[in-house]
């Protein structure tokens, strides 16, 4: 098995970038040449409040990029927008990712015009970002959804772990099952595994090794609507696909309710592995597996 895709997605629910290699941080993927360029490091508010594709279907039309200490961002028909990362921005924010209080620091009010300007609303809405240095992170624990995070796993505007893996094999299996295909990105994932033995083995994979990195399963990833918002175009899809047939084949009712499963989050599994860079091609080895999750009533935690 192999890497065959790695993405970091710089701000929560917008377009991802991919890229060849990314630098392994406790709070998700980063980018080598600029370490302050960290997965869901931004985050756009309503009122304190984090947006995202579920309400506002266009969000992944803002496409960033990579430039020097920061970002720039190009949406249709607007002007690109230059995102600092160095120096940030002054005025704290407090705001909520779900029901989770987090910190936040505000970008100026040329940045929430341009915001409100591509969604052609006059809704009170900011672009926030992480300071590592000064703010503290969310424990993974401490989500409502079934975990099993460790004390010091933490993510920033991410809905539960750091790190979010997925399989090709079970994307081309899930195609199978439906009329209208769909892509890689509609999952969001940080990391694309290829050439498993079969469809959601990693369902069951608890550790893993990818190059010199270990990483450690934290919870099944639980899917909503998000996945049915084409990236390309900003638009759901009318039948609710995938979501619809990934309810006829991957729910768990115990302890995962009424939402079906793809993917699985994941987490640095000691200091070893933070600092350290993974790339594409790189082969990834199962450590440890807990092959009876699916057998199982109740196998994770719920805090």
């Amino acid at each position: 098995m192999s890497v065959e895709q790695l993405f970091i997605y710089p701000i929560k629910s917008c377009g991802g970038i991919k890229v060849e290699e990314a630098l392994v941080t406790k709070y998700g993927l980063a980018l080598p040449l600029n370490p302050d360029i960290v997965d869901r490091r931004w985050m756009i508010i309503k009122d304190g409040r984090f947006q995202s594709q579920r309400v506002r279907s266009r969000m992944p039309l803002i496409q960033p990029s990579f430039v020097k200490d920061g970002l720039c961002l190009r949406a249709p028909n607007m002007p690109e927008l230059y995102v600092p990362v160095n120096p940030l921005p002054d005025e704290v924010v407090h705001c909520y990712c779900w029901k989770y209080p987090i910190l936040g620091l505000r970008y100026g009010d040329h940045v929430s015009h341009w915001l409100r300007t591509f969604f052609e609303t006059e809704d009170n809405l900011d672009l926030v970002v992480f300071d590592y240095k000064q703010f503290e992170g969310r424990q993974c624990k401490n989500s409502s959804d079934p975990n099993s995070a460790r004390d010091g796993d933490v993510s920033i505007y991410h809905d539960m772990g750091p790190i979010n893996l997925c399989s090709t094999k079970s994307l081309y299996d899930l195609n199978t099952r439906m009329e209208k295909k769909i892509k890689l990105n509609n999952f969001r994932a940080n990391i694309f595994v290829t050439n498993i033995t079969e469809p959601y083995a990693e369902d069951c994979w608890r550790e893993i090794e990818i190059g010199k990195v270990k990483l450690t399963w934290i919870a099944a990833c639980i899917r909503c609507l998000l996945p049915t918002v084409d990236q390309e175009t900003g638009i759901k899809d009318p039948n609710q696909e995938p979501l619809k047939t990934l309810k006829t084949y991957r729910l768990k009712p115990i302890p995962y309710d009424v939402s079906p499963l793809f993917g699985i989050n994941m987490a640095p599994t000691d200091d070893n592995s933070i600092g350290v860079i993974i790339r594409v091609g790189d082969l990834v080895q199962v450590k440890t597996e807990e092959l009876d999750f699916w057998s199982k009533n109740a196998s994770v935690s719920s805090n």
